[in-house]
């Protein structure tokens, strides 16, 4: 991930993360591998976060087809936080 794109995912999540609460910071990791993983696997994004959309998501719960129902729930929220925070178009679709 570029280091521009890491910044301002720090930026935009840096009212969220607050000291002594360790599950937001395991969160905004969790944040931060997914869209390295949407990179990785969309190289035609120029990892920007606003080129990311429904079908890079789509792609991204298929890829991770094999983890648990509570970490995906767990993905799912830290990526809606994100968007309402960043103001994003769109939503999130749902993990299936």
């Amino acid at each position: 991930m570029k280091q521009n794109t890491y910044r301002q995912i720090i930026t935009i999540m840096a009212p969220y993360l607050k000291k002594g609460i360790p599950f937001r910071r395991k969160q905004v990791n969790r944040l931060l591998a997914i869209y390295e993983n949407i990179f990785a696997h969309e190289p035609n994004l120029n990892q920007e976060i606003s080129r990311v959309g429904r079908r890079q998501f789509i792609g991204y719960w298929e890829r991770t087809k094999h983890e648990t129902q509570t970490v995906r729930k767990e993905k799912y929220s830290v990526l809606c936080t994100f968007y309402s925070k960043a103001n994003l178009p769109g939503r999130v679709p749902h993990p299936k």
